[in-house]
């Protein structure tokens, strides 16, 4: 995704979150052990390690 423009790696990056959700694996994308949603949404290192270069900025969204 280096070479993706910022919004297009954001856009990937929000469905990668979401499709646990949407497979209904999990009820929110912190739940899924797999993936990087909690170091992006700034809730501690999860078990995916990112790479070390610059994140995409994403607003993450808590539904109410």
């Amino acid at each position: 995704m280096r070479h993706l423009p910022k919004d297009k790696r954001i856009e990937k990056l929000r469905y990668i979150h979401r499709n646990p959700v949407k497979r209904g694996l999990v009820q929110e994308p912190e739940q899924w052990a797999w993936s990087s949603y909690r170091d992006y949404a700034g809730l501690g290192p999860g078990v995916v390690k990112l790479n070390e270069w610059p994140k995409a900025a994403m607003k993450v969204r808590f539904a109410a």
